[in-house]
């Protein structure tokens, strides 16, 4: 082998090609920062599954007229009463959740009534999990669902006049969800 070998070929500058110097990376203006507004609803007398239904919808950003499949454009919601979500059927004692620990007979199961005894926040948080896309975007859309067990609930500064949030409704068991925003200062009630 020679002790000074070829020098290497450069590459030639012409319009549109720069060699050597790194360019930044476009940014595309649909993936700006999202505006998240937040939604407050009543799970009192809801029955679970279709409750369900209806948050994902808000969750995943499908409501808005700008809506991406790609991005993660969904809203914050926070659920009240929960714990008072209805279950129809034989459900409480026929519906059974398995998680596995990974040894040989490991299979583990609990009914519906054992989980509401445990957590009455846990079935709903399934049924929202259960239904969302199965892709990256999952766990990021769940951190934006809040859920408690009764009225109270830690978001208070959200629902003041003067911030995007609403107030959801359903007029009945299979209509869309109706947002109706909360009134500012401005607008007489």
């Amino acid at each position: 082998m020679p002790a000074n070998p070829m020098p290497r070929a450069r590459a030639i500058e012409s319009v549109g090609r720069s060699v050597g110097r790194r360019l930044r990376p476009r940014v595309d203006k649909a993936f700006a920062d999202v505006e998240r507004a937040w939604h407050l609803v009543n799970g009192y007398g809801q029955v679970c599954g279709r409750l369900a239904s209806k948050i994902v919808p808000l969750l995943c950003g499908k409501h808005k007229p700008t809506y991406q499949p790609q991005r993660d454009m969904g809203d914050y919601v926070v659920v009240l009463n929960v714990a008072k979500t209805v279950h129809t059927g034989k459900a409480l004692d026929q519906k059974k959740y398995f998680r596995h620990s990974g040894f040989p007979g490991g299979v583990r199961s609990m009914t519906l009534r054992q989980l509401i005894e445990k957590n009455p926040l846990e079935p709903l948080r399934r049924a929202v999990y259960g239904m969302l896309p199965k892709n990256k975007l999952r766990d990021q859309r769940m951190r934006r669902l809040r859920l408690f067990p009764g009225e109270e609930h830690s978001h208070e500064a959200q629902f003041k006049p003067g911030q995007t949030s609403f107030h959801v409704e359903f007029d009945h068991k299979d209509s869309h969800a109706v947002l109706k925003p909360i009134p500012t200062k401005e607008t007489p009630q």
